[in-house]
């Protein structure tokens, strides 16, 4: 490894450094820096010899981060947070004159909650904002990693299967809610003043569910009980089954929070098959976190979403 004072040190390849760490690549690395890929490549060259150390290392068309890579990214991400804090330090924030967008990956049973309180926190202070909401797929997933997406709002990882590339632990994590399984027929239903287990499973239900399968965890727990129910409608999206539930003689059992702002052409009752409920999650980039603006609405909007979530618990 080359000796080198600091003096004499390019402060520049810290930050280098850091998105190669970050982003594995060349190419995606000086799109972040605004340079061109052979500056780039050269600037590689200097860490490898300053550091003694390949860094990245060419596996068909990736680069595989070495141990001592590995191993220098935490470190390296915490020494380009804290420039970042220092040279934000006396940046004054004023929302009323912020412009810009601000991207949010999010399902659709919680887009709602999401839109209701942008416009009760964001919108009154920094009416040049907007906001814009896309769905959690596949074509969003580089933009995710990139951090071109602000924040992305998703129930536990486990329970989903987020788009190729997309490892949740990258991002910075907050637990926002708790959701719970409700059960909801239209309010002229027969049902609507409740049902039991046995009229639950003779009626017709939708089933939504992201994934494309044929069953859902009510059909597991069911099973497991010796019961099963007709599934009538299928489909990917919340929205389809509030039309399909408005429509039909349909049960739906889903996330609370998507009844919310419908409970005047719902029924909505405990669902009869005991069913744990799950936590939303708030995720973004970790080159995020220090900026102002970021900060100023991301904390809006959870604080907004966790007091939204507790009202549902009580309805």
């Amino acid at each position: 490894m080359t000796r080198t004072r600091l003096e004499d040190l390019d402060l520049n390849l810290i930050v280098t450094l850091h998105w190669l760490l970050t982003e594995q690549s060349v190419t995606r690395a000086a799109q972040r820096l605004d340079v061109s890929q052979p500056t780039v490549s050269h600037a590689l060259g200097r860490l490898r010899e300053l550091l003694g150390d390949p860094l990245l290392i060419k596996s068909g068309r990736t680069m595989l981060p070495t141990k001592k890579a590995e191993s220098l990214q935490p470190r390296v991400a915490e020494i380009v947070d804290r420039m970042r804090d220092l040279l934000l330090e006396e940046e004054s924030f004023d929302p009323a004159h912020q412009k810009g967008k601000f991207r949010i990956a999010v399902i659709d049973s919680i887009g709602a909650m999401v839109v209701r309180s942008w416009q009760s926190v964001i919108q009154p202070d920094a009416p040049g904002l907007e906001l814009d909401i896309l769905q959690p797929a596949v074509a969003q997933a580089q933009d995710l990693i990139a951090g071109k997406i602000d924040a992305i709002i998703l129930p536990e990882p486990k329970m989903l299967s987020l788009p190729p590339g997309v490892n949740i632990d990258d991002f910075v994590q907050r637990r926002l809610f708790e959701e719970r399984y409700v059960t909801a027929v239209r309010r002229d239903h027969p049902l609507a003043n409740g049902m039991d287990i046995e009229r639950y499973c003779e009626a017709d239900h939708i089933l939504i569910n992201p994934e494309g399968m044929d069953v859902g965890p009510i059909d597991q727990r069911l099973h497991d009980a010796g019961r099963k129910r007709r599934i009538a409608f299928r489909t990917e999206t919340f929205l389809l089954a509030l039309e399909a539930l408005e429509n039909s003689d349909c049960v739906l059992t889903a996330p609370a929070s998507l009844f919310r702002y419908h409970q005047d052409k719902f029924s909505v009752m405990p669902c009869p098959v005991h069913t744990e409920g799950f936590a939303c999650y708030i995720g973004w980039h970790p080159n995020w976190t220090h900026d102002p603006q970021h900060r100023w609405v991301r904390e809006r909007l959870m604080n907004e979403l966790s007091r939204l979530a507790e009202e549902n618990l009580r309805l």
